[in-house]
């Protein structure tokens, strides 16, 4: 049985998200609308590799090791 996503109704495969109490959502998240809404309710700087292509997600990972 494949739980959907609340609000693009995808599967939301092994990890589903769930929301914050404040974002007044009732059911599981996939990733991508859980990023979507990361950043619609807590704008800011924030590493969202999931929403990046592949070679953006390469540049931020190289951005990241340099600051550890």
């Amino acid at each position: 049985c494949m739980t959907k996503c609340t609000q693009c109704d995808e599967d939301v495969g092994a990890t589903p998200y769930n929301p914050m109490p404040e974002w007044k959502i009732k059911g599981p998240l996939c990733s991508k609308c859980y990023s979507k809404n990361i950043s619609e309710h807590y704008p800011g700087e924030h590493v969202r590799l999931n929403l990046m292509d592949d070679e953006q997600k390469k540049k931020n990972l190289r951005y990241l090791r340099t600051k550890c």
